[in-house]
């Protein structure tokens, strides 16, 4: 039976749990909990792994908890009747009390310390390095950027997303900023499906191997009053006598999507916009992101506005699971394209997916993950794959090329 603190360095469940090297001295709970997960295909190393999620999140669950409800009416009759469960709570000192499997079902008992944590609320966190691809911004209004000659940020503007994001921990960001996804800005990201999924962000992950495409538009660089005159040294003294002048005064508004590369799924959006003093000459080249550009009120407000957006992309990323496609299968044997750049190390447990193509109503396309309810343990690492081992082959599960692991 492997350590109890190798399999708890991954098994945070996605109902809101973090792991957490210490808890709120003030707010903490020391709390009994119990779980339970069938055992299937014989594997009681996979039932213990969920056997363990479910008594950390029942443990969660006694200290921080919030029910979310909605139902979905069609021609008067209810087809959908959801109701979620989620714990904002953090969890540490796990201490299992009895563990044994009874009848085919695998039972643990657990003592943990949990407190209150905003941090991932409702989500997941880990301490391995997700690959996000960050792609060109589309402008909706290009003529916007004539003034400065500010047409590279949409370029521009995905390359310091890239520098920003890679001096964070648990990303790795590649540049993708030759490609755009939204060919209809004013609507973006809307041509997404009634899924709220982006086909076309599943193809470009796989053609890139990363976990995550980050998008986005540019909806706004102009100018508040374009003919206001340039700021000048006579402009204090104007208004001594109460003259005052227009203030030339610049706009930049920008949308920021993530989409997961599996499943296509938007899982973060938001618009940021600040305003700035723009004295520089009409035909002045100064370039978006040079050092004349943030020498301006301007461009050290749009800074600032970087810096949140790239705040927002870390937390988001960090709070998501870690997934890898595998690459290959062999017995009981897979093949992961994620290595030691992506902090796995041998010893680790990692969740096995299917992954498959659906079609709606409407004809639209939408991927589909669905759980084994397996784990493979993690046997090698190189640096850009890892070899994990099943307990069963390959074959029974149906495993395929594309197919994916996750770690919690």
């Amino acid at each position: 039976m492997k350590s109890v603190f190798k399999l708890f360095l991954w098994i945070t469940f996605g109902f809101g749990l973090l792991f957490s090297s210490m808890a709120y001295a003030s707010d903490f709970q020391v709390v009994e909990a119990e779980g339970v997960a069938p055992v299937e295909y014989g594997d009681e190393v996979s039932a213990r792994v969920r056997a363990m999620r479910n008594a950390i999140k029942n443990a969660s669950m006694q200290v921080s908890a919030s029910v979310q409800s909605s139902q979905v009416m069609e021609n008067g009759n209810l087809t959908v009747d959801y109701l979620r469960v989620n714990s904002a709570a953090q969890v540490s000192g796990i201490e299992v009390l009895s563990e044994q499997n009874e009848g085919g079902l695998y039972k643990v008992k657990i003592e943990a310390t949990v407190a209150p944590s905003q941090q991932c609320a409702n989500v997941v966190s880990n301490s391995y390095h997700k690959s996000v691809a960050i792609t060109g911004f589309a402008m909706e209004h290009p003529e916007h950027s004539t003034l400065g000659r500010l047409g590279s940020v949409d370029r521009s503007l995905a390359a310091l997303l890239v520098n920003d994001l890679n001096g964070r921990q648990g990303i790795r960001a590649l540049s993708a900023n030759y490609m755009t996804l939204y060919p209809n800005t004013p609507n973006a990201p809307t041509q997404i499906s009634p899924r709220m999924t982006l086909t076309r962000a599943v193809s470009t992950a796989k053609d890139l191997g990363v976990q995550f495409i980050v998008s986005g538009v540019i909806r706004d660089m102009a100018m508040e009053n374009p003919d206001a005159p340039r700021a000048g040294n006579w402009d204090n003294w104007l208004k001594k006598v109460g003259i005052s002048k227009a203030k030339r005064t610049r706009h930049f508004v920008f949308d920021v999507f993530v989409h997961d590369g599996y499943s296509g799924a938007l899982v973060f959006q938001s618009r940021y916009k600040t305003y700035g003093l723009w004295n520089e000459k009409n035909h002045a080249e100064v370039g978006f992101g040079t050092a004349k550009f943030f020498s301006t009120d301007y461009g050290q407000q749009v800074r600032l506005l970087i810096d949140q957006a790239v705040n927002d992309l870390q937390k988001t990323v960090q709070c998501q699971p870690f997934m890898a496609t595998i690459a290959q299968v062999d017995g009981q044997r897979i093949y992961v394209s994620s290595g030691a750049e992506s902090g796995l190390r041998p010893g680790d447990f990692l969740s096995v997916y299917r992954t498959s193509q659906k079609f709606n109503r409407e004809g639209d396309s939408f991927w589909q993950i669905s759980d084994t309810r397996l784990v493979a343990e993690v046997k090698q690492v190189q640096p850009y794959y890892a070899v994990a081992e099943l307990a069963i082959g390959a074959e029974r599960l149906n495993l395929q090329v594309e197919d994916i692991v996750m770690a919690w």
